[in-house]
């Protein structure tokens, strides 16, 4: 993750309703901008915006004769808890239950069946949150 893009998270965190969280956001954003020595300024106005406002790549609506597409319907398999230990993370990938990053060397959960060795890995703190249907 490049330094623009933590200092960005860390903006959009700054508005948090925990105040304490969002102070300390804002300081560390704050912080991050001195030390790289980079300036904030205004975005400026996309100018290709205008040649494509009322082009075809526009979402256009349904027809009226064909119904929208329904969402699938929730797995309401019994699901089981995936075993697993904690252990450093070897290089950087996706959690597999809520699918943000880790980085290497961050706290993580790998299984502990070999059955489920390519379920990938999960956030120390997302393995309570980590189950997968039960074999029939």
């Amino acid at each position: 993750m490049s330094s623009i893009d933590r200092i960005e998270k860390l903006i959009a965190l700054s508005g948090s309703a925990n105040e304490h969280e969002a102070r300390s956001a804002a300081y560390l954003a704050c912080k991050m901008i001195r030390e790289g020595g980079y300036r904030v300024v205004a975005s400026a106005p996309d100018p290709w915006a205008a040649h494509f406002a009322a082009s075809a790549w526009t979402d256009a609506p349904a027809p009226a004769g064909r119904p929208r597409a329904r969402r699938p319907a929730p797995d309401n398999r019994p699901r089981r808890r995936v075993p697993c230990e904690i252990g450093s993370a070897k290089r950087s990938g996706l959690c597999a239950v809520c699918g943000e990053e880790f980085e290497e060397g961050s706290d993580v959960a790998f299984p502990i069946l070999a059955s489920d060795g390519n379920l990938g890995a999960v956030h120390a703190d997302c393995r309570a949150r980590w189950s997968v249907p039960e074999d029939p």
